[in-house]
């Protein structure tokens, strides 16, 4: 039952956790200073200081719009009995979750409580107010504390302000700032923000995979622990190393956080939002998914989107193509670095050169012309009058690897209308046959190793 008159209550025997009898003087010191107060799932929106949320009692915290729902659970599929305290969407089946606090420190049984403790802090604790989970708030607490579910996802702690007549909301702490796997409208993608995966489908605790901004090279990152796994390519400079779409580099970046009294919804500029949330899966792949008519939901997006999407996915000078079994082989005129685990599948150690190039000989070295290649950014380029200008250039330059040719009133690299000439002066990383979008590459090999080369239609000598 809600406690209508907001009374505080001493609870000296927990019917909700029946089954763990415990000592009069520990119930008494942890409800001392934590008492309780049931919340109704239909028309409580906030949480004040000391009244917390109970698992047994089958508390939870609604957001105002009935959006989204706080409490405590377990994973879909589980049969170990962990609970967690999260939020997910309200009324839908199956289960799904947005946000976890406690993901690497479950309880073991449904005797946890949730609530802002006297020290102002949010707090998860159990039975014996072992503490589980909780805020770093530094300071004293005001009594006007609280913690609300906003209707876009976001749980937000606040202080309410009166300065001249007029309430002002101070914010805290809020999820937005701190997500687990999911990103949802109304956060913004900074490089201090990052979602991290679940370690399975059943297990919320922090996983193998993370997602990133990486403002520097105005790109977004999937890491594999510490291993590049995936990243995208917004600048539009190149082909490069995967793309994200407009929309959803929007998303990531441009939304506004306003929070308020009457618990408002940020401003969204698009109904394409509307129920939206982009996940980091435990298995390595970004999904940002759409809900439905049906409440089902639709994938619009995902990265990567197959074998060769992965960041350099044959490692370097190995070339990928998912239509093969065999997806990677090495470009004509290198060979693998590891015999041993190319032939395992791990084909991560990539390819190196046969024969070095630039030995002096004019004529040692030649070009392996690659068509509709995708591969890793440049690292220079120059305006060329022509093609052959371009290839002398790399010609006569020993620390060019590559180049790409391309007139952009006929093409689309560059952004001026002149014809541009790209200059890999590292080793080709990212790359892939086949591809859709990708330029005509010209790599720089010594005539030796593929004068006698059988050449598939794939490739042809410049």
């Amino acid at each position: 039952m809600v406690n209508t008159k907001g009374e505080t209550r001493r609870i000296i025997i927990l019917n909700w956790c029946s089954s763990h009898m415990l000592s009069i003087f520990i119930l008494y010191s942890f409800f001392f200073t934590f008492s309780f107060k049931h919340c109704s799932a239909t028309d409580t929106i906030s949480i004040t200081i000391n009244n917390f949320l109970q698992d047994g009692g089958g508390d939870t915290l609604v957001s105002k719009g009935e959006n989204f729902e706080l409490g405590f659970f377990t994973p879909n599929g589980s049969s170990s009995g962990k609970r967690y305290l999260g939020i997910w969407y309200y009324k839908l089946t199956p289960l799904t979750v947005v946000w976890v606090a406690n993901r690497d420190k479950p309880l073991l049984d449904s005797c946890g409580a949730f609530g802002i403790a006297e020290d102002g802090n949010l707090k998860v604790l159990d039975k014996s107010g072992k503490f589980y989970w909780g805020t770093n708030l530094e300071g004293s607490h005001s009594q006007h504390r609280i913690v609300m579910l906003m209707d876009n996802g976001n749980l937000v702690v606040s202080d309410e302000v009166e300065d001249q007549g007029n309430h002002q909301v101070k914010i805290l702490w809020q999820s937005f700032a701190n997500p687990t796997d999911t990103f949802l409208p109304g956060m913004k993608m900074d490089d201090n923000l990052a979602l991290t995966s679940w370690r399975s489908y059943e297990d919320p605790a922090p996983g193998n995979f993370s997602f990133e901004h990486d403002q520097g090279e105005n790109q977004y990152i999937i890491w594999k622990r510490s291993i590049r796994y995936w990243k995208s390519s917004v600048s539009g400079k190149f082909v490069g190393t995967g793309e994200i779409s407009t929309a959803i580099s929007y998303f990531l970046s441009n939304f506004t956080l306003k929070v308020s009294p009457n618990n408002t919804v940020p401003f969204l500029t698009s109904a394409l939002y509307t129920d939206t949330r982009l996940v980091m899966t435990h298995w390595g792949q970004l999904k940002y998914m759409k809900m439905d008519s049906e409440k089902m939901w639709l994938l619009v997006w995902g990265e990567p989107r197959d074998r060769c999407s992965v960041f350099n996915a044959c490692g370097n000078f190995g070339s990928c193509n998912s239509k093969y079994d065999s997806m990677c082989k090495c470009l004509p005129g290198f060979k693998p670095n590891s015999i041993e685990s190319w032939n395992a599948g791990d084909f991560s150690g990539g390819c190196s050169r046969k024969t070095n190039v630039c030995s002096g000989d004019a004529k040692g070295d030649t070009f392996l012309s690659l068509k509709m290649m995708k591969v890793g950014n440049p690292d220079a380029q120059f305006n060329a009058k022509d093609e052959e200008e371009c290839m002398s250039e790399c010609l006569n330059n020993c620390q060019c690897y590559a180049y790409s040719y391309e007139d952009t009133e006929k093409g689309r690299l560059g952004d001026s209308g002149d014809v541009v000439c790209w200059i890999w002066s590292e080793d080709l990383n990212n790359l892939e046959e086949e591809y859709e979008d990708g330029c005509d590459l010209h790599v720089r090999v010594a005539v030796s190793d593929i004068g006698k080369f059988f050449l598939s239609s794939m490739y042809c000598l410049y």
